[in-house]
C-alpha cells in the first residue's frame, strides 16, 4: 500500500547511520551503512503490510485529537483538557489493542531504531513520533543515548565525561537545562504499550573524547602506536570542542578505547548507571569491538591487533605465568614476530639470571615458528577477552538490576579462517547466553532467503535460552537498494528459523523520512499530517 507522505529523491542525512555506518569505509557488497545508506529512498514511501498496524481512520482521529489538544485556546482550558482526555483514551485503546495483537500475532516483538533531537523537547513532537511508530505496530523501541561522544542526559544532571546531545540547544534557551528527553521517552513510550530501550556505543567513545583531559591513555593503540584516528578525516580544528558530533563520521573518526583500561570501565559504566535512573525496558550495546581496517582482509599479525595500549599489554603480559614464554611476548609484541635468534637468547638471558646452564634448542628456527604460533594465538585470545570482559563489566549495574541487556553485531565479527582473524575482533558467539544477540543481518538478495541463512547462522552459534532479535535493513512494502522488503524477509526467515519471535527494522527515518528531517532541522511542531495506508 502507498503511504499519502510521498518524496521524491530524498536523501539520507546524517542520522547516518552511524554504527551500520561503519561499513563504509569497506565497500562490503553484503553489508549496508555510511556511503551505501546515503543515497536517495524509494521514490514513493510504501506503508506496505506491517502486522498490527492501526487503521487509516483510527490513525487520523488519534491524530486530530493531538493536535486539537496542543493548539487549544490556553483561554479555554476546559477544552484543552477535554481533547487532551480524548486523546489519552484512544492512546490507552490503541495500546491494548497492539498488545492483544502481538500476543496473538509473528512476530511477538516488532521493534525499530531512532535518534532523538533538541527538537523532540517541543510539546508534541515526541508525541507524535511515537504515534507514527505504533500505527505501523511498533511494540519496542531502541533509542540512541551514547554515540557520537554525546550522552542523552540532562546538561544539569550528566555525571559522564561526554557532553549532554542538548548541550547547544540549553546554550541556545530552546529548552532548560534540567531537561530530560531519555526520561521522557521511555515515558512516552510506556503511555503506547512500546517497550523503549537504550542504544549505547560501547568501546567506540566518539571523536571527542580525544579531547578529554586526562584520557589520552586510555585509547587502544596497535603495535605502530597509533590509535583509531590517526587517520582521521576530520579537519582536527574545526572540530574541536564538541563540534565532531556534527560531522559525519565514519570508521576512521571513531575513536576506540583499550577495553583494559579502568577508567574507560569506570566512565562508561558511569554512563549506563545514569542512564539506567530512568527505568528503561532494557539497553543494548553497539560497537562491541575493535576498529575494523580499510580493506576488509582477515588479519595474521599481532601488530594489527588494539592490544599495544599499556593497561592492555601489562594484562597479557601479567596473564601469563611461565617468565620465557612471558619474555618472548614482550619481544613479539615489540617486534611483529619472533626469529631463532630471538629464542635463543631470551633462553641465554634467563638461564643468565638464574645461574643455571641453558637449555641446548636443537633446531632454534623451528622452535621460533612454534612458539610465534603459540604467541598469536595466546594474543588474539586476549582480545577477545578483553571485548567479553568489557561488555560484562560495564553493562553489570543493569543485570544487578534485572535490565535485559543485548549486544549488536556483525555476524561475520567473528570469523577466523587459518589462523587469521576478522579484524573488528568481535567475539558475539562467547557473549554471555543472558545477553539477547541483535545481529546486523544485511545480507543482498531479491528473496530474503540469504538474510534467512546469516541469522540460521547465529541461531546455530547461540545458547537455546539466548533471544536472537535480527536487524533487518530495508523499509516496508517494496525492495529497496539490493534489499528485499521487511516483509519478503521476515517470511524468509521465519520459514527456516520460525521460533524467531522478535525483529527490528532499521531505521525509523526511512518508512517515516519527512518526521525525521524535520526533527533535525528543528522544524517539527507536532503538528505535521500523519502517515496513513490508503
Amino acid at each position: 500500500m502507498k503511504c499519502q507522505i510521498v518524496r521524491k529523491s530524498l536523501k539520507l542525512d546524517r542520522f547516518n547511520f552511524l554504527s551500520i555506518a561503519v561499513l563504509a569505509s569497506l565497500g562490503l557488497s553484503n553489508s549496508l551503512g555510511g556511503k551505501a545508506m546515503a543515497g536517495a529512498l524509494p521514490e514513493q514511501i510504501l506503508w506496505g503490510k506491517p502486522t498490527c498496524d492501526v487503521s487509516k481512520a483510527e490513525i487520523l482521529r488519534k491524530h486530530e485529537l493531538r493536535k486539537s489538544a496542543l493548539i487549544a485556546n490556553t483561554n479555554n482550558p476546559n477544552a484543552k483538557a477535554q481533547y487532551q482526555a480524548q486523546y489519552q483514551g484512544i492512546i490507552q485503546k490503541h495500546k491494548a489493542d497492539l498488545q492483544a495483537c502481538r500476543d496473538r500475532t509473528a512476530p511477538q516483538t516488532q521493534a525499530t531504531w531512532i535518534r532523538l533531537y533538541p527538537n523532540d523537547a517541543k510539546a508534541g513532537v515526541l508525541e507524535d513520533v511515537f504515534d507514527r511508530m505504533a500505527n505501523r505496530g511498533y511494540n519496542q523501541v531502541f533509542v540512541e543515548v551514547f554515540y557520537d561522544g554525546r550522552v542523552l542526559l540532562p546538561v544539569a544532571d550528566n555525571p559522564t565525561p561526554w557532553r549532554s546531545v542538548m548541550e547547544e540547544a540549553v546554550n541556545a534557551g530552546e529548552a532548560p537545562a534540567d531537561y530530560d528527553l531519555w526520561k521522557k521517552a521511555i515515558a512516552i513510550g510506556k503511555e503506547r504499550g512500546i517497550k523503549v530501550y537504550g542504544w549505547s556505543f560501547t568501546m567506540n567513545f566518539g571523536y571527542g573524547y580525544s579531547e578529554i583531559k586526562g584520557r589520552s591513555g586510555v585509547v587502544a593503540i596497535n603495535g605502530d602506536g597509533d590509535n583509531s584516528i590517526a587517520n582521521t578525516n576530520f579537519d582536527r580544528k574545526l572540530v574541536s570542542n564538541g563540534r565532531a558530533f556534527y560531522e559525519d563520521a565514519y570508521e576512521a573518526d571513531h575513536l576506540f578505547v583499550d577495553p583494559y583500561n579502568p577508567i574507560a570501565k569506570a566512565d562508561l559504566t558511569a554512563a549506563v548507571k545514569a542512564l539506567m535512573l530512568r527505568q528503561p525496558d532494557g539497553m543494548v550495546f553497539d560497537y562491541v569491538r575493535y576498529p575494523t581496517n580499510t580493506t576488509g582482509n582477515l588479519i595474521d599479525n599481532v601488530k594489527q591487533l588494539w592490544i599495544h595500549g599499556a593497561a592492555s599489554r601489562s594484562a597479557l603480559l601479567n596473564s601469563i605465568d611461565n617468565r620465557n614464554v612471558r619474555e618472548l611476548m614482550a619481544i613479539y609484541l615489540k617486534k611483529g614476530d619472533l626469529t631463532a635468534d630471538d629464542v635463543v637468547q631470551t633462553e641465554k638471558k634467563l638461564t643468565e639470571s638464574l645461574k643455571v646452564k641453558p637449555t641446548n634448542i636443537k633446531n632454534p628456527a623451528e622452535t621460533a615458528t612454534i612458539a610465534e604460533g603459540l604467541l598469536w594465538n595466546i594474543a588474539t585470545n586476549h582480545a577477545y577477552q578483553g571485548v567479553i570482559n568489557f561488555v560484562s563489566t560495564i553493562s553489570a549495574p543493569l543485570k544487578q538490576n534485572n535490565i535485559p541487556i543485548g549486544t549488536v553485531f556483525f555476524p561475520n565479527g567473528n570469523r577466523v579462517e587459518d589462523g587469521k582473524y576478522e579484524a573488528r575482533m568481535q567475539p558475539w558467539d562467547r557473549f554471555p547466553a543472558y545477553m539477547e544477540r541483535h545481529p546486523m543481518t544485511y545480507a543482498l538478495c531479491s528473496d530474503g532467503k540469504c538474510v534467512a541463512e546469516q541469522v540460521a547462522e547465529v541461531v546455530r552459534q547461540s545458547p537455546p535460552e539466548t533471544l536472537v532479535c535480527p536487524v533487518l535493513a530495508g523499509t516496508w512494502g517494496q525492495g529497496f537498494d539490493g534489499h528485499p522488503s521487511f516483509e519478503k524477509q521476515m517470511q524468509a526467515i521465519l520459514a527456516i528459523e520460525p521460533k524467531i519471535s522478535c525483529f527490528s527494522h532499521f531505521v525509523y527515518a526511512w518508512f517515516e523520512p519527512e518526521s525525521d528531517r524535520l526533527r533535525k532541522a528543528g522544524k517539527a511542531t507536532g503538528l505535521e499530517s500523519a502517515t496513513i495506508p490508503n
